[in-house]
């Protein structure tokens, strides 16, 4: 946590789970200048895992030992990775995508004062619907897991709301983008370049491409699944009973229309 003061322009995308960030980190890293891998989690206050890093980055976790070594703060050792990554990609600009940014973005301003955020952002009662089915991701005995974990309703309602309100904390500082899951799954191309535009990188037609998928990534990061389309908005019609909805909605009401979910 020590002090440290980067001039990288990285990007940092959070948001709360199962609102599209995966969706959003494959189309990223399409781009011809920068690169998106799987969700590393190295903005997280948080021992790095060098086994379950060298598996999802490529880099062998020796180097990755030595790195931290040599850092003289989490921050720092973050700008090495990046700077490895990218060499690792050929790519001159490194992305990251993990859900949980979002609660971090005032910590990570601090120490990036150069990075842009990505804010995605998507109908709570479609994330709730979501987050019950998905399972988490376990590192056990050298090896991804991925087990279901079910909680009640109203958690998951209730993480939304949280994880929406940090990232709203930082509204108006030009450093900030909201992404609206529906908007890249509906308007792909409009909002992405005026996500371009924001991040100060050209437009690519590769981003909106159906056709290129980019690299492969490492089979112990799935499920990364394929294409997301229009018919996962509004899901929440289908699978809330008007029971459960009313749930949802006492939590995620006033936000919903705070964000535009009005109906």
């Amino acid at each position: 946590m020590r002090h440290y003061q980067s001039a990288e322009r990285h990007i940092v995308v959070g948001g709360s789970p199962r609102s599209g960030t995966t969706l959003f980190r494959r189309i990223l890293d399409r781009h011809p200048s920068i690169c998106c891998g799987p969700e590393m989690s190295l903005y997280l206050p948080a021992r790095f895992q060098f086994d379950p890093l060298a598996a999802l980055s490529g880099i062998p976790a020796a180097e990755l030992r030595a790195m931290v070594r040599a850092s003289p703060s989490q921050a720092g050792m973050i700008d090495s990775f990046a700077d490895r990554y990218r060499r690792e990609r050929d790519k001159p600009r490194w992305a990251e995508k993990t859900p949980r940014n979002v609660r971090h973005f005032g910590w990570i301003m601090e120490r990036f004062p150069d990075a842009r955020l990505v804010h995605m952002v998507r109908d709570g009662r479609d994330v709730v619907c979501s987050a019950a089915e998905h399972p988490d991701r376990r590192w056990v005995d050298g090896r991804w897991e991925w087990q279901l974990h079910p909680r009640q309703l109203e958690d998951h309602a209730r993480a939304w709301v949280a994880d929406t309100a940090a990232g709203m904390l930082l509204r108006g500082d030009p450093r900030y983008y909201e992404l609206r899951y529906e908007d890249l799954v509906q308007r792909p191309e409009v909002s992405l370049r005026a996500l371009c535009d924001f991040l100060g990188e050209p437009f690519a037609p590769e981003l909106v491409d159906a056709g290129q998928p980019g690299p492969p990534l490492p089979a112990e990061v799935a499920p990364d699944r394929g294409p997301v389309f229009t018919s996962s908005i509004g899901r929440w019609r289908r699978d809330l009973p008007v029971a459960e909805l009313q749930k949802v909605l006492r939590i995620c009401g006033p936000r919903l229309k705070e964000l535009g979910y009005g109906d």
